[in-house]
């Protein structure tokens, strides 16, 4: 039952006489009937790793709560979308950034040009490693920068000459709770 009226239940949270449960959903108190469940029920491995992966991110959310380190970007998502920076720290815990594109198409081999990066996370990317191999050995490797009109966009410049063909270019994206997302493309 949606109660926005109530100032009983305004503030309240929690279990209420062991029958209610007073909650609050995007800024917005509720009351619910207490769930249940059977007292022999079984979880799956998959239910079992998800509930683990959820305790982890609950502990980092609790962690830069108590440790007053909740960044910026969490306060303004979470006002967005009317929730708390809690919720946006186990959103961004459970969800690794993505590696959408690696352009290549200005790599000619030579020093001094660009590989772009398209990297999304659900909060923010704060971090794309970029390195060169060939014949399994590390041609080259470094950060790439942030495109300073598009948090997207990652650029890597080119620091050696290299022979393009059988060049892979691998990538690394990483957000803020430490998630990795490895990407690579093979050049012909």
């Amino acid at each position: 039952m949606k109660t926005d009226r109530n100032v009983i239940v305004r503030y309240a949270s929690g279990m209420l006489g062991g029958q209610v449960v007073a909650k609050n959903w995007k800024g917005r108190p509720y009351l619910a009937n207490r769930p249940s469940f059977p007292e022999d029920r079984e979880f799956s491995e998959a239910q079992l790793t998800q509930q683990e992966r959820f305790h982890d991110a609950s502990a980092y959310s609790v962690g830069l709560i108590r440790r007053d380190a909740v960044p910026e970007k969490y306060e303004h998502e979470a006002k967005k979308a009317r929730l708390t920076a809690y919720n946006i720290g186990i959103r961004d815990f459970l969800h690794a950034p993505k590696i959408r594109e690696i352009d290549e198409s200005n790599y000619t081999g030579k020093p001094g040009e660009e590989i772009v990066i398209r990297a999304v996370d659900d909060t923010e990317v704060i971090a794309v490693h970029v390195g060169l191999r060939k014949d399994g050995e590390i041609i080259e490797e470094g950060d790439a920068i942030m495109d300073e009109f598009n948090a997207h966009l990652w650029r890597y410049v080119t620091q050696t000459e290299n022979e393009v063909p059988g060049t892979t270019i691998e990538t690394l994206a990483t957000d803020r709770p430490g998630n990795v997302t490895a990407a690579k493309v093979e050049l012909l």
